[in-house]
């Protein structure tokens, strides 16, 4: 498990460690996880590296806005650890997830 405090560390992170999977919040100082997640698809280092969004935002219709920009899953807070183990498995099982 690797941690990163800002978008640009983890981003930065990502391109050295290659991680199997990014769980990304949504709300962040100077980046949204909307322009990492572009950030990480951008890059061919990163853009195949599934990327699950953990967010406070739970509006149906931030859910879909999550799921639409290519998160494979989008997770609400507070986080229900089953729910967040479970879409974790399977994304490293090689499944893909959906909220």
């Amino acid at each position: 498990l690797l941690t990163a405090t800002h978008p640009h560390i983890g981003l930065e992170m990502a391109r050295e460690q290659r991680p199997d999977l990014v769980l990304l919040d949504i709300q962040m100082p100077d980046m949204d996880g909307f322009e990492v997640l572009d950030r990480l698809r951008s890059s061919a280092a990163t853009a195949r590296i599934p990327v699950i969004a953990v967010s406070a935002n739970a509006m149906s219709l931030d859910v879909e806005r999550g799921l639409s920009a290519g998160f494979v899953n989008y997770l609400t807070k507070p986080l229900d650890l089953p729910v967040l183990l479970a879409a974790v498995a399977e994304v490293l099982q090689g499944g893909r997830t959906r909220s």
